[in-house]
């Protein structure tokens, strides 16, 4: 995970990226599986895979010429909290409320 709030808010912005995540919440799918539920082209499935790899969402095992993905619920827990780390409001020394 790459530990920058803004990189994962970027890679969750996507809807194309949050029909991913919900597909692959719980189970492995390749990018073939992948493809013909989004009804997207590879190539874009594939930009959207990679996108999310980066923000560390994603777990990767290769089978043979294939890969599967799923979601990784940890790096995704991290990130939510990081997010909401980032926007919290912090107070000014010095100033009273």
């Amino acid at each position: 995970m790459s530990g920058d709030p803004v990189h994962f808010a970027h890679a969750l912005a996507s809807d194309h990226r949050q029909q991913i995540l919900r597909l692959l919440w719980g189970r492995e799918l390749c990018v073939r599986d992948l493809v013909q539920a989004l009804g997207l082209s590879q190539p874009a499935v594939s930009h959207h895979l990679r996108i999310l790899q980066r923000a560390g969402l994603l777990r990767a095992r290769e089978a043979g010429r294939q890969t599967f993905y799923t979601l990784d619920l940890e790096a995704l827990d991290h990130g939510l909290r990081a997010l909401r780390l980032a926007l919290r409001p912090t107070r000014r020394k010095g100033r009273r409320r």
